[in-house]
């Protein structure tokens, strides 16, 4: 599984390094007169701003306020003014990406509130329009990282948000064959315990009627043939439920197939990726086993792509013949869930589509393209 931008303190590190060289840069090009040399106290005035930038992950709100507040310190020590858009940037970025809009949005108004002031009645007045043209661009700039953090808090929460659907999804679907198989296992017991009573019973009544009552004997003999015969009819019409051949059962709680797949592809949609469903050929007749595996395999595919491949772009491609059917799910990220623990990720689809005698592969989309294909093979009939 790849590493998020919240994995590792390096990119923090290296962040705030350059964020001080631009800060030292930008003082020595500012216009900002009169002020104080380029000396000790302005190159650590300038990294106290920038050390704050290592906090953006572990306590963005207070990488924002200590910027700020360091900022304006720095000003009041007469370093050359420069963009608060470079000390509170990508503190910004980071208050909106953990989610505390409200906090990024303050230091906005706080910023265009104090600086305006002092930059117009404080030494060395600015002309007014000066003043104003900065500001918007100032605010501006703020305002777009903030609505930038904000918008990609908001595409990994609905891709969170979709890969969980999805997996409730199948939990609800294997709690409800949970339940049938509860129900089928009590009615074969009612039905087994009720016919070998039967039996047992007329069985006894017969070996004891035999040799002086032969019409009770047969009698007897009688009710086993049709407690059997009853037997047998129940047993078929429950095997029959289990095998998915009746249309009661069907239309009571209907297994997921291919046909199911539309909802899956719209999940993914609604997550923000670009999802496409394309299938090939005329659908066949499938074992319901078979049907449940390539939904499942689509599913445990797209559940990936959500989760841990990155992907802006993913393709199911279906194509049904008359040996069976073959599935692929092509998406341009990078990785999908590493395969560890049977029944969960890409070993789980592998044993289920091995145990119908079917297979699957997973690895890069290869030829040099990028992104990860899983692709499976599904037999139309029993081997």
């Amino acid at each position: 599984m790849r590493r998020s931008w919240s994995a590792t303190p390096i990119p923090e590190a290296g962040i705030a390094v350059l964020i001080t060289a631009v800060m030292l840069v930008a003082t020595l090009q500012s216009d900002d007169r009169p002020t104080r040399p380029f000396d000790a106290v302005l190159v650590g005035a300038v990294i106290a701003i920038g050390a704050w930038t290592v906090l953006v992950r572990l306590a963005p709100r207070v990488a924002l306020v200590g910027a700020a507040v360091s900022l304006y310190a720095a000003y009041a020590l007469d370093v050359p003014a420069f963009s608060p858009a470079l000390a509170l940037g990508i503190p910004m970025f980071a208050v909106a990406r953990a989610g505390y809009l409200w906090w990024g949005a303050a230091a906005v108004a706080v910023v265009a509130a104090t600086g305006t002031p002092f930059r117009l009645f404080g030494q060395g007045a600015e002309p007014v329009g000066q003043v104003a043209v900065d500001l918007v661009f100032d605010v501006a700039l703020l305002g777009v990282l903030l609505l930038l953090g904000e918008t990609v808090r908001s595409r990994s929460a609905l891709r969170e948000e979709a890969a969980l659907r999805l997996r409730l999804a199948e939990q609800e679907q294997q709690r409800r064959v949970t339940d049938e198989r509860l129900r089928i296992a009590r009615d074969l017991h009612d039905v087994l315990a009720h016919t070998v009573t039967v039996v047992g019973v007329q069985a006894g009544v017969a070996a004891e009627t035999f040799d002086h009552e032969p019409g009770r004997a047969r009698d007897a003999v009688e009710h086993i043939r049709t407690a059997g015969r009853e037997a047998m009819a129940d047993l078929r019409s429950t095997i029959a439920l289990l095998r998915a051949e009746t249309s009661e059962a069907t239309e009571s709680s209907p297994a997921p197939g291919l046909a199911q797949l539309d909802d899956l592809i719209d999940v993914v949609r609604a997550a923000g990726v670009a999802a496409t469903l394309t299938v090939h050929g005329a659908p066949v007749p499938l074992r319901p086993a078979v049907e449940v595996a390539a939904y499942r395999v689509v599913q445990e595919s797209l559940t990936n792509v959500l989760r841990h491949a990155g992907a802006t772009t993913v393709t199911v491609d279906v194509r049904h013949a008359a040996d069976g059917v073959r599935v692929e799910v092509r998406d341009d990220g990078t990785e999908a869930e590493p395969a560890t623990g049977a029944g969960s990720g890409l070993r789980g689809m592998a044993e289920r589509v091995a145990a119908l005698g079917g297979d699957l592969t997973t690895g890069a989309a290869g030829n040099g393209e990028a992104g990860f294909v899983v692709r499976a093979r599904l037999p139309g009939s029993a081997r």
